[in-house]
């Protein structure tokens, strides 16, 4: 009797995997069944200045998928486009040099937009005026990208991601700051006054968890084609496909926490996007191939409230959830 053939699982590497988003696509990429590969923290490679040699020994084995959520949002010009686009221009010169193409799943940014009117979701399709050298710069590699998918040097997608909330947030963002200084508020002083920017910008949050679906949908995307079809366009919407004040995302925390004290609005605004005063996404062309958010707004302010809590010294670290380890995972330039 013949032996039986194990179907073999497509390996996903993973650029940017101990990061806040990369933690959570790490968990939904296992889930999905496949081989995860983890690519290096910043401290084991710099992968803006990898060498070729570098990047064929990460290449090997080859992988099916990349999913690349490695990049910073902070920092100065020059480290933004080194993070965000030097790192983009040496993976496709690795991957030309393949003897087959992975499919590449690329973590872009809605920042790549810049402004957009008012009451008005933004399509794929609009024309991109980045404020910033982060949205410059994220925008630089997108058409860098798209550019490469058109000539048939590489294969792929690039996911624009809105405004992600969920456990394991930066206190560098505004919904991970609120949770850090709500979490010391109800521990040591509940009535007292918490002080913000102005909250009145409208962003469109989603669930970091959809995010994490998204990427693993969208690294299916070459069995859900058809094999003579392609993308009318190689960015996909990534978002709730609505718009919230920010100052939502504050209450809604402080209700989950049970926070009794005052919200100010006289605190500096942030530099990165308080000049952007509407974001909201249209997403309708990968709801049309398959994907929607599932989690709520609400759900997602939950799972932040709860990441946020310090460990259970009373647990051991194994069984510790996922999301609840971003301050114990390496020190990597992510996304």
């Amino acid at each position: 009797m013949p032996a039986q053939v194990v179907p073999q699982r497509p390996r996903a590497l993973l650029l940017g995997a101990g990061g806040f988003i990369g933690q959570h696509i790490a968990a939904a990429v296992l889930k999905a069944g496949y081989e995860l590969l983890r690519g290096p923290t910043s401290a084991q490679l710099d992968l803006s200045r990898a060498t070729p040699a570098d990047w064929q020994r990460l290449l090997d084995p080859a992988p099916d998928i990349i999913i690349n959520a490695a990049g910073h949002t902070n920092g100065t010009p020059n480290q933004l486009f080194e993070a965000n686009l030097v790192l983009i221009k040496r993976l496709l010169s690795a991957l030309e040099a393949q003897a087959s193409q992975p499919w590449l799943v690329h973590l872009g940014s809605a920042a790549e937009y810049g402004l957009t009117p008012p009451q008005v979701p933004v399509s794929e399709a609009a024309p991109c005026r980045p404020v910033g050298a982060y949205g410059v710069s994220k925008w630089a590699a997108t058409q860098l990208l798209a550019s490469s998918f058109a000539a048939g040097t590489a294969r792929g997608v690039v996911l624009r991601i809105f405004n992600p909330l969920g456990a394991g947030q930066s206190a560098a963002t505004l919904p991970g700051r609120a949770a850090k200084l709500l979490r010391g508020a109800v521990q040591t002083a509940p009535f007292s006054t918490l002080e913000f920017g102005a909250l009145g910008t409208w962003r469109d949050y989603v669930d970091v968890r959809d995010v994490a679906r998204a990427a693993v949908f969208a690294a299916g995307l070459p069995m859900r084609l058809p094999s003579d079809s392609a993308l009318t366009l190689p960015v996909l919407n990534v978002a709730s496909g609505q718009a919230r004040r920010s100052r939502e995302v504050v209450q809604g925390l402080a209700k989950v926490a049970g926070f009794t004290g005052q919200i100010s609005e006289q605190a500096d605004d942030s530099p990165r996007s308080g000049a952007l005063n509407w974001q909201q996404a249209d997403i309708r062309l990968i709801q049309e191939l398959g994907w929607s958010p599932l989690y709520s707004f609400d759900d997602a302010l939950r799972d932040l409230w709860s990441g946020s809590a310090p460990p259970d010294s009373s647990h051991p670290s194994q069984d510790r959830p996922v999301q609840r380890a971003a301050a114990h995972a390496p020190r990597e330039a992510t996304l």
